[in-house]
């Protein structure tokens, strides 16, 4: 019974990490179709795709230790 707990636990963590990672692509999306050609906008979007990889890394470590990897 426990198990089923767990994994009814961990699928919903999975679900609300999903949510968050559409929501965080969504952002960056409209920000990129926004285009505005300043400083504060360049810096906006560039905060969200830094958040937005910060969750997809969370959700899969692995990944962030191949891609530091492949950027050294």
């Amino acid at each position: 019974m426990c198990s089923n707990v767990s994994e009814v636990a961990h699928s919903r963590a999975e679900t609300a990490l999903a949510a968050r990672l559409a929501a965080a692509i969504e952002d960056f999306a409209a920000a990129a179709a926004a285009r505005a050609d300043t400083d504060t906008a360049s810096l906006e979007v560039a905060s969200r795709l830094a958040r937005a990889w910060a969750m997809i890394t969370s959700a899969d470590p692995e990944l962030a230790a191949r891609a530091a990897r492949y950027s050294s």
